[in-house]
This record gives structure tokens, sequence and C-alpha cells, in this order.
């Protein structure tokens, strides 16, 4: 890993960071030291540091039982194509030796389910070059604890989405954000010309038969139109995967869906035990999988 952490920038001054062991460093000495679990944080000093915690521990430990029964799978797969096919595309347009290893990054990341499962999968069939580069970033230093102690083969830093993501200009092939927040400049900025960006959103089916027992937050009118009105300009959108599955879900796997969502946060005591209550019940999932392509910069009159 120590390669991938050379394509980190110092979040005080955006110069490169590098080192050997715990701690990285920039050339103008600002340094950071990696956590007992292998994270960094690289959230700037007096960036709202108090106010920004991301997902709870609760919240997290309830999905990580909920994704590692497998009930995300289809997506987790189709997340597979998407980096399959930007693997052929860019190989196909470079000579066997001068053929790199990929750079991925998912942001809001979590406990690092998705960009986890890519990371081992490629170990497993030792796709790719050797080099491939998997982060994954989150504000939350329960998911990174979480995600750095499980995932061994991915880079965990602390940064928040909404500033400046602290890696260098133009060095990432693909770029995950799954019901994540968005910073269409800043994805734009850290993407290659050729790279891929895969925006996953709920879709207008998803988890009604809950939505209708529980009192859920609602969902976004016209979200996917919204979404796509959002990247225009930086992106273009170059295809839509529509994902739905049906689930027969228990009350433990009812709650745990239900605790790991935001919706965890308005929910009493009472809407808790009628959740876990429902089970077992039918589930229906369903994603929209947006693959946009960075936008073609201007060219000067």
């Amino acid at each position: 890993m120590s390669g991938c952490a050379g394509l980190l920038t110092c979040p005080v001054c955006t110069e490169q960071l590098s080192g050997e062991g715990r701690t990285l460093r920039c050339p103008r000495g600002h340094a950071f030291d990696f956590a007992r679990e292998g994270h960094v944080d690289l959230l700037p000093a007096g960036h709202g540091r108090s106010r920004l915690t991301g997902d709870t521990a609760e919240m997290l430990r309830a999905r990580r039982r909920f994704l590692e029964r497998g009930w995300f799978a289809p997506l987790a797969r189709a997340l597979e194509d998407c980096r399959a096919a930007l693997r052929r595309a860019l190989d196909g347009d470079a000579a066997p030796a001068h053929r790199r290893g990929l750079v991925l990054l998912e942001v809001g990341c979590g406990e690092g389910y998705f960009i986890g499962g890519l990371a081992a999968s490629a170990e497993r069939m030792a796709a790719g070059p050797d080099g491939d580069c998997y982060f994954g970033l989150d504000i939350s230093r329960d998911a990174l604890r979480m995600a750095a102690r499980h995932h061994r083969g991915v880079l965990f830093f602390r940064n928040d989405v909404h500033h400046r993501i602290c890696l260098r200009d133009g060095c990432v092939d693909l770029l995950l954000d799954i019901f994540a927040p968005r910073n269409p400049r800043e994805f734009r900025r850290v993407l290659r010309p050729a790279g891929m960006l895969v925006v996953v959103i709920p879709a207008a089916a998803h988890l009604a038969e809950l939505r209708a027992a529980l009192p859920l937050i609602g969902m976004e009118p016209e979200k996917l139109d919204r979404t796509v009105e959002r990247f225009r300009g930086a992106f273009e959108l170059e295809g839509r995967d529509a994902i739905e599955f049906r689930a027969a879900l228990d009350g433990d796997d009812v709650a745990d869906l239900v605790q790991m969502t935001p919706s965890a946060r308005h929910l009493d005591e009472r809407a808790r035990v009628q959740a876990a209550a429902l089970g077992p019940i039918d589930v229906t999932f369903a994603l929209d999988l947006l693959r946009f392509r960075p936008a073609p910069v201007p060219r000067a009159p």
C-alpha cells in the first residue's frame, strides 16, 4: 500500500504525501500518523471536526451484519462488472507493456463492504496488473476503524467529500458513490479523463413494503432526474442500469436494515420494536446505477 499512499495529498497545503511506516509527510513538513487500525485522518484542522461525525457505531454494526448476509450481492456484482468493463476499455487502448494498475475510490465507504469486496475479489482472481490501488473515504471515525480492521487491501482515510478530496488531480480510474454525499467538482478533479464515475441511488420502489409499514424518511421526488442534472456540465451520463430484486427478510434482517439507514436517527424505540416484528416479509430493493464519464474540457477559442 506504500505506493498507493503516494497518491494522497496534504489537507493543509495540497502537496503530495509520502512516507514509510506509520507516518505520512509532505515537503512542507505537515505530518499525519496512521491509526492503530490502519487508516489515516486527513480532515483539515479547524474544518468543523467536532461536528462531522457521520454514521454512528450502532448504524455501522447493523450495516455490516446486513451486508455480510449477502443481501446486496446483486449490487456488488454490478460494481464488479463496472470495474471489468473499465479494465477492458483501458487495456484495449494500451500496448501490453504500457498497461497499468487501476485506482479505485469509494466515497462514503462506511465499514468498507463494497470497496473491500472489490479489492478482495481482485486478489483472489489475480485480476489486473500489479499496482492496483483501492481507497475508501468517509467522515466517520467509527466507520474507518471498522473498515481498516476488516479490509487490509484498501487504504482508508478520513475526509469530507464536500471539502477537497485528498487525492492528486486525475489519478482515479473508477469512483464509486453508493448512497453517499456527492461533489461533482471534486469528483471531476480526481478522475482521469478516461475514468468512470458510478453513482448508486434508490429508485422509487426501494423498500416500498417497509415504507408502507414504518415512518421511514420519504423518497425524494424525481431523484433520478435531479441527480443527473446535478452532474451536468462536469460529466456526461453514459448509461443507467436498473437493479431490482426481492428478498425474504426475517425480523433481525429488517431491524438491521432499518438501523443502517438515515431513518435510524429519527425512529423512536417503539418504531424499532415494530421493525423487528415485521419479519418474515418480502422486501423490494430497487436501485439506479448511473455510469458517468468526465465531460471533455472545452478548448480555448
